[in-house]
């Protein structure tokens, strides 16, 4: 199928606080069914034109993303589901083009929309990008991106998953570094994506100032029961992962550590942790925790290592040396 639109196409940023880490990461924060704090995805818009000759309104009422209520970790994650956009006459619809369900930080912005012609549209060049902006605040680059998905593609369905890194430069927006992930496996399980983030040419030494994250069921004129499930969303740096943390709950020693880590709990409930490496690499994972847990550290290389626990809605990163 053809593109209908290309996610390393600059994106325009506004203006947004200075910030560092992934609003909702975990997708447990909704104001309600179908607002995930912190992401966009929704947006309603109508206007007129012409249809063969007879003035028509186009309406849109997009709404992509559905709290669900199964996740890799916690009670929810993000389930995206292909759209549509009608064309109606006295009300009737009398023509429907199926959307790519599209989840970003950035924002949508439909200003000149009302100049596409409908009429004879080549839906396979459609190129969104137009109509997305914004990102959250930043000042580094990522290794890379890593989230948590399942998906149910039809008809040849490709999902994406991009970063894009942007800075303002003489009153225009530029990419300084991009990552673009695509996969149409059929995956009932959550299985974790890698989206490695690469310096454009040319932009080596420059700082970003936008980030935006960018989740989407196609990049092609998309059937109707395609559906992403999107969960867990990181930015691995070259010291860790950047993420919401909350006060800590949990004591961990010895740190340094020669042959163990000693989880111990503040509060109680169930919790699960990870371990990564310098580079980003997960080399310890475990779930369904209680009470103290022992990481056996005996094969893993000297060096620093992220260590993060989740308990609930409560994060904890911390660094852990060992020798």
């Amino acid at each position: 199928m053809k593109k209908l639109f290309t996610l390393s196409l600059i994106i325009l940023a506004c203006a947004a606080t200075f910030a560092q880490t992934i609003p909702n990461a975990s997708f447990e924060d909704w104001s309600d069914a179908t607002t995930p704090v912190g992401w966009n995805s929704k947006f309603s818009t109508s206007f007129p034109i012409e249809y063969s000759g007879i003035s028509a309104t186009a309406v849109i009422d997009y709404n992509a993303a559905t709290r669900y209520a199964d996740a890799h970790q916690g009670t929810y994650s993000a389930q995206l589901r292909t759209q549509t956009a009608n064309l109606q006459i006295m009300g009737m619809t009398v023509y429907t083009i199926n959307l790519p369900a599209i989840m970003q930080l950035g924002q949508f912005n439909f200003n000149g929309i009302s100049d596409l012609d409908f009429e004879n549209i080549d839906v396979n060049a459609l190129d969104l990008t137009q109509y997305l902006n914004g990102g959250i605040a930043c000042n580094q680059i990522p290794q890379k991106m890593t989230a948590w998905i399942a998906y149910a593609p039809y008809d040849g369905d490709t999902m994406h998953a991009a970063v894009v890194l942007t800075r303002w430069n003489n009153g225009q927006r530029e990419i300084v570094a991009q990552g673009d992930f695509a996969s149409g496996d059929n995956d009932t399980d959550f299985r974790q994506i890698e989206v490695p983030i690469a310096v454009a040419s040319g932009m080596e030494g420059v700082t970003p100032d936008t980030l935006n994250i960018i989740f989407t069921t196609s990049m092609s004129m998309t059937n109707e029961n395609t559906a992403l499930v999107v969960d867990d969303v990181e930015l691995a740096m070259a010291n860790g992962i950047v993420e919401v943390t909350t006060l800590p709950l949990f004591s961990i020693y010895p740190n340094p550590a020669t042959d163990h880590i000693v989880l111990s709990p503040l509060a109680a409930g169930e919790y699960s942790a990870q371990l990564f490496d310098a580079n980003g690499r997960l080399v310890y994972s475990a779930s369904a925790l209680n009470g103290e847990t022992s990481i056996n550290t005996t094969s893993f290389a000297k060096g620093v290592y992220m260590l993060k626990v989740k308990q609930g809605e409560n994060v904890k990163s911390e660094k852990v040396i060992v020798r």
